[in-house]
């Protein structure tokens, strides 16, 4: 076939990585040293642009091959950044990757097995591979011990259900940024509570919907156009429209049949737990009983309160308990069970400004990064003032996150008192006793305070006591 343009001069193929400089937001690319370095090397690369310093691990799965079959996405989908992870180097893949779409596929490049390989395929590449590259059948090749631990971690992490998860969701830890990757679900578990609070209120699904929020935040093409009319409102198909209801109808659907689960587990645990009172006590003033409980309790609130923020999800647990119990036992025992009417007002009236709070929290943050966008903008936004601001940012979302948090917490035990409470299968004095229990429980959840609350309230008992005793002593000398 004819051309018009002269012939090419080709050179030998150097394999070079991609990233993007953390000073100056500029991508670049740099050769793969020589020797080949250990898998989780780091390596200083100098900015073509700004003449900076950034420092990038090391990791075979970021070299491009020109003789592998990409699997997933452009060839950049496998490259990742240096100190800002796989989200930012060059790449425009998902944050947090997915079992059907994973983050990066180097691991299965590497064993040369697709993305949904069986645990036995990924054992028999493994062994295939093993044999293959082991460093005594290669002794002539400097580099088979470290191309044989490398095969040997893709198959540690594959064969792993539960490293295969985190794999395909956050990539390998070695490119990721300082500290690795943060599970949102993980996040939420180490922040509010941890697992000593799981059995009371259960795993919160607030967490999951910002894991799949930022799955999907990604997934939009973003060379699809998209037809908007005279008001900016996006224009769907019906048949685009049918596929998101179907999609949100599935959604609904799991996110109620997780919430019936966590609350039937909820409810089994209160059960036991209010056992100790309902099935020991002759009746609600049983005061030997009671105050046994209530040491139980008292003994059981101080130690939760140890666990991340334990002091303000007791509070919220102890207040969704007490209001529950109180209006429960005031339905039953005043006229016309007006007394349970007034408390479901306070409760609703509750709700209502907690939600008020929330909303008025996500509104503050908004206005900090908002701050941030307009003076970067600007231009002129110093670095102190812009570590200023993302301090207020990382607070108040902080803030935010529980507010939101402690909603579905009211939200969830709500719920799981009412079935307590009005457990059809058992009488009424049972249910009574159930809710004196409730009551009791709550009220040392509320009762507890802060290591430095404490020590603030004795410093003010001292001072007064101190006070009362310097007028006694005036007293006694002024008398004749």
């Amino acid at each position: 076939m004819s051309t018009s343009y002269p012939t090419i001069q080709s050179r030998p193929f150097t394999p070079r990585i991609a990233t993007i400089c953390s000073q100056c937001s500029v991508q670049l690319e740099f050769p793969v040293p020589s020797p080949i370095p250990p898998l989780g090397t780091s390596l200083n690369v100098r900015c073509f642009n700004c003449n900076s310093i950034l420092a990038h691990s090391y990791d075979p799965a970021h070299v491009p091959n020109p003789h592998t079959t990409q699997r997933s996405g452009t060839p950049s989908d496998h490259v990742s950044g240096s100190s800002q992870g796989p989200s930012s180097g060059g790449r425009k893949g998902r944050k947090i990757g997915t079992q059907e779409k994973p983050l990066e596929t180097g691991y299965y490049d590497l064993l040369g097995v697709p993305v949904d390989a069986s645990t036995e395929d990924i054992k028999k590449a493994y062994r295939r591979l093993a044999i293959k590259h082991h460093p005594d059948k290669n002794r002539d090749d400097p580099h088979a011990e470290e191309r044989f631990k490398e095969i040997a971690m893709a198959y540690q992490t594959l064969s792993d259900p539960v490293l295969r998860k985190k794999y395909n969701e956050f990539g390998q830890q070695a490119s990721a940024p300082e500290g690795g990757f943060v599970d949102p679900e993980e996040m939420f578990s180490m922040m509010f509570g941890g697992e000593r609070f799981v059995p009371i209120i259960g795993y919160i699904s607030l967490a999951k919907d910002m894991k799949t929020a930022m799955q999907e935040a990604d997934e939009v093409d973003e060379n699809k156009v998209v037809q908007r009319d005279a008001k900016g409102r996006e224009i769907v198909s019906p048949e685009e429209k049918a596929k998101r209801e179907e999609k949100a109808r599935k959604a609904a659907a799991q996110k109620a049949a997780e919430r019936a689960e966590r609350v039937q587990k909820l409810v089994e645990n209160l059960e036991r737990k209010l056992g100790i009172f309902s099935e020991s006590a002759t009746g609600p003033s049983d005061t030997q009983v009671v105050q046994s409980y209530r040491t139980i309790c008292a003994l059981e609130a101080e130690d939760l309160k140890r666990e991340s923020y334990g002091p303000e999800l007791l509070h919220t647990i102890g207040f969704v308990y007490t209001s529950k119990a109180k209006q429960y036992l005031a339905s039953n025992q005043t006229f016309m069970g007006v007394g349970g009417w007034i408390h479901n007002v306070q409760g609703k009236y509750h709700v209502f400004s907690e939600t008020v709070s929330t909303v008025r929290a996500a509104l503050e943050l908004k206005n900090v990064f908002e701050q941030i966008e307009a003076a970067e903008k600007a231009g002129n936004l110093s670095p102190e003032e812009k570590h200023r601001l993302e301090e207020q940012a990382a607070e108040k979302g902080v803030q935010a996150l529980f507010k939101g948090t402690k909603l579905e917490i009211e939200s969830v035990l709500r719920e799981t008192c009412d079935r307590i409470l009005e457990d059809p299968s058992i009488p009424r004095n049972k249910a009574q006793l159930r809710a004196v229990a409730l009551q009791i429980l709550g009220e040392a959840y509320m009762a507890v305070k802060k290591d430095g609350e404490e020590t603030r309230e004795e410093s003010e008992y001292v001072k007064i006591e101190t006070k009362n005793s310097r007028q006694r002593d005036s007293q006694r000398v002024q008398r004749p």
